[in-house]
Formats: C-alpha cells, sequence, structure tokens
C-alpha cells in the first residue's frame, strides 16, 4: 500500500507542477505509461478499502487522500485520442471508487475528512451533463445521483450498520454548499426532466430531496 501511495502522490505532484509551468513554454506530450501504472495502483487500493484497517491507514495519509480527490478530475475536458481519453476515464473512475468505499465503510471521522477534501465536489462532477461538460456515461451519473443521496442521508440520519454514527449536521451544511458551489442542483433537475431513463430518473429525484431535506432536518 505504501508503494501505491509513493507513485499516486508523486504522479499527482508531478501533474502540478506541469499546470503551474510558464505559458510560453512547450508542453511536454504525455506518455501513457503514467496513467496505466496510476490506474492499477488505484484499482489495487479500490480493492483494499473493503477493509476497515485499510480505509484507516489511508485516511492518516492525508497527501494520498488529496491526491486521490485530485485525480477524480484528472484531464477533465482534455481530449486526445480514444485510447488516451480511456486511460484518463480510468484514472477517474478508480479514485471516485476509492473515496466510495470510504463513504460507504467509513465512521463519522471519516466522512468529515471525506468533506475536508471536497468529496461534496467531487460527487457531483459526474452530473455535469447540460453544459457538456464532465462524464456522460450512464454509469457514471447514476454513481453520482447515488453517492449524492447517500452522502446526503446518512448525513441527516445518522447511520446503524458497518461504521454506526449520529447525525452529521454540521457536515450537511459543508456538503450542501459545495453540491451548491458545483451547480449541482441545476445538473440534478435538469436530470430529472431531460428524457434519461427511469433509473436515472428516479435516482435524481432521490437526490433532489435529500438536496431539500435540511429544511425539514433543521425544523
Amino acid at each position: 500500500m505504501q508503494d501505491a501511495a509513493r507513485a499516486i502522490i508523486s504522479f499527482t505532484d508531478s501533474q502540478a507542477y506541469k499546470k503551474d509551468r510558464k505559458q510560453n513554454e512547450q508542453p511536454e506530450s504525455e506518455s501513457s505509461d503514467s496513467p496505466i501504472e496510476i490506474a492499477a495502483y488505484l484499482e489495487y487500493l479500490r480493492n483494499k478499502l473493503i477493509n476497515n484497517n485499510a480505509i484507516k491507514q489511508m485516511i492518516k495519509n492525508h497527501n494520498l487522500l488529496q491526491s486521490i480527490t485530485l485525480l477524480t478530475i484528472f484531464k477533465l475536458n482534455n481530449h486526445s485520442n480514444q485510447k488516451v481519453d480511456r486511460l484518463r476515464f480510468n484514472v477517474r473512475h478508480n479514485s471516485r471508487w476509492c473515496l466510495n468505499w470510504i463513504k460507504i465503510y467509513g465512521d463519522a471521522q471519516d466522512f468529515a475528512d471525506l468533506v475536508n477534501v471536497g468529496y461534496g465536489k467531487v460527487i457531483c462532477i459526474s452530473l455535469s451533463t447540460a453544459g457538456g461538460i464532465g462524464e456522460e456515461e450512464d454509469d457514471e451519473i447514476r454513481n453520482g445521483l447515488n453517492n449524492i443521496y447517500w452522502f446526503l442521508k446518512e448525513q441527516h440520519e445518522g447511520r446503524n450498520w458497518y461504521s454506526s454514527f449520529q447525525p452529521l449536521p454540521f457536515l450537511v451544511r459543508q456538503t450542501e454548499e459545495q453540491i451548491e458551489e458545483e451547480g449541482a442542483i441545476e445538473e440534478i433537475e435538469a436530470l430529472m426532466n431531460n428524457g434519461y431513463d427511469i433509473d436515472i430518473k428516479f435516482m435524481a429525484n432521490g437526490a433532489k430531496t435529500e438536496t431539500l431535506n435540511h429544511f425539514i432536518h433543521n425544523n
């Protein structure tokens, strides 16, 4: 797990460095080897995170958690050829699932750590289809809606299975602010009304309900 963590952090740092380079410098060509390797490391972590001890080990490494969060939008909207686009998508997809497993199996402190790295924004990325941005694959849309629903629902109501915890009203406010900043409410409404399949419409309605539930839980 340490090798995976080092590789992921190093890769993310190198991407940040390239992004910050001066505009007049010649851009470097992107090797396909690095995304392949990083996607494999992320898939390895994704499989490990079903274990609670692995979650705690990862959460303690804030740089790793931050790096995985950043990789959920790796090269988003930066299109190349089909092969390269697929490699980039695999990096984003596995990064999102790493965070998703923490959401599913984590405790209240893990939820707080997710909010602190902007998970409320991350789970909205796959919904940004109305303006032609973001992932448009139906599975990614379903996952995004499902994550919004359960992340908010368990903060509103608490959880009585696996890692149990009481309602987390302070985290709810932070998460809703992150969701609103991403314009996700409008995206959810678009998914409710734009002729998508019945599963997506149903999930969009559920996600919208949870974004409105702060009025119920605050009264």
